[in-house]
């Protein structure tokens, strides 16, 4: 069966001519005739009478559905693959976590840009073990994750190399009450505060327990939500629903405008790295310039 077969029936059942879907498909009557005939034997069915006008029968209605969906389908791929760039080396695929995509990613690539001049970049997000067995299936060509004790673990040593490229903040954040102070403030020795909390598959909720545990007098929580999405704990904590830990680039914006506020001491302040991984062998020539340039910057 021929894609033209299905195009070609498509336009008889809209012009209901042979001579007229002919003329149309830019073919000669006799031989537009054949390949009608041509996909009737192999559908197994006749799909048109004979008739002026041409009217579909049973089984060329059930068809033409069908037959509108394949087309639609196969064109369709096919832009999409056609859209692949002409120059795939110059691509340069980036997995990174949903908050670093959007709180990270912006103002680095326009630093890169910077240095390496334009190239279209494609960006994959996820959870922090999607991400790693993107890189490692070969499915981007970097990474940019929060530098943690999980992501450590996930990481094979030997086969990539990392590089932190950024510092990050983990700040204690709460909505103001009505009279612009903090309204679940962590207060040494005070009463327990609801905490929107991180959920197993955050990579920050190590690094958070790990600081808190570490703590000599540690505050007071009570866990009222948890989520797996920073951006959703965050709206949480805007709406007074408890207190947060919240990287520092998610929520400026919101610090500066007052709808949270820093709470607790200095020592509840979580600092923590951002972190470019590549394979060690990669030969891709913009990773290689990337990170040429980026161990310079970032060197000890």
């Amino acid at each position: 069966m021929h894609l033209v077969w299905l195009e070609d029936f498509i336009e008889l059942a809209r012009s209901r001519s042979f001579s007229r879907a002919a003329e149309n498909r830019f073919v000669t009557h006799p031989a537009f005739g054949r390949r009608i005939k041509a996909l009737e034997q192999w559908v197994g069915a006749d799909l048109v009478t004979r008739s002026q006008p041409v009217t579909l029968t049973a089984a060329g209605k059930l068809f033409l559905d069908a037959a509108n969906n394949a087309v639609e389908v196969l064109h369709a791929a096919r832009a999409q693959l056609q859209e692949a760039p002409s120059e795939p080396e110059k691509l340069l695929r980036i997995a990174t976590g949903r908050t670093l995509s959007r709180t990270f990613f912006p103002d680095w690539y326009d630093e890169i840009r910077q240095y390496c001049g334009d190239f279209p970049v494609s960006i994959a997000t996820g959870g922090t073990q999607d991400i790693i067995l993107k890189l490692d299936a070969g499915e981007a060509d970097m990474l940019i994750a929060y530098s943690s004790p999980v992501t450590r673990m996930l990481i094979n040593h030997q086969r990539y190399e990392s590089l932190n490229i950024a510092h990050e903040v983990l700040l204690p954040v709460s909505a103001p009450d009505q009279r612009g102070k903090p309204r679940w403030p962590l207060e040494p020795k005070g009463a327990p505060v609801p905490w929107l909390a991180f959920s197993q598959t955050l990579t920050l909720r190590g690094i958070l327990a790990k600081h808190l545990a570490d703590l000599e007098y540690k505050p007071a929580l009570k866990m009222a939500y948890q989520a797996d999405s920073y951006e959703a704990i965050q709206e949480m904590a805007i709406r007074g629903a408890g207190m947060a830990w919240l990287p520092q680039r998610l929520v400026a914006r919101d610090i500066t405008e007052r709808r949270l506020l820093v709470v607790g001491d200095e020592n509840l302040r979580i600092r923590f790295d951002i972190s470019l991984l590549r394979l060690r062998t990669s030969v891709h020539p913009l990773v290689r310039a990337i990170w040429d340039h980026l161990s310079a910057r970032h060197a000890p």
